[in-house]
């Protein structure tokens, strides 16, 4: 199980982020934005969760969506990018794999969700 999940979402406003969470999600905390950064916490079966939404987090257009927990619906960045493609129609690019420390991928290699379908490219 990976420690978090992180997916960055092209050309999409944080209010439009922000009410696919809280359709989809009990929101505990209401979202608090300082610059562009916004977080909230949201509930997913009895665990608090903490997100945070980055605009700008890859370039002007792509905003990242930070969930800092392994107690996700998701098993994986790709799960939770092709369930935000579904719900955002916007599209959602995430790590290849998930991320380690040690680990030996290539850091170019991604995953990207969008009109055209779902699957692995080089983001440089």
């Amino acid at each position: 199980m990976q420690p978090d999940i992180e997916i960055y979402v092209l050309s999409c406003p944080t209010n439009r982020i922000i009410d696919w969470l809280t359709g989809e999600f009990l929101v505990v905390k209401s979202p608090a934005t300082s610059g562009l950064t916004t977080k909230l916490w949201i509930k997913h079966n009895e665990t608090d969760i903490e997100v945070t939404i980055l605009e700008q987090a890859a370039g002007k257009r792509f905003t990242s969506i930070w969930f800092n927990s392994d107690k996700t619906p998701w098993a994986t960045d790709s799960d939770c990018a092709q369930h935000a493609y579904q719900a955002l129609q916007h599209e959602i690019r995430c790590n290849f794999q998930s991320w380690e420390e040690a680990g030996d991928q290539d850091p170019d290699q991604w995953w990207r969700v969008n009109a055209d379908g779902a699957g692995p490219f080089i983001w440089n």
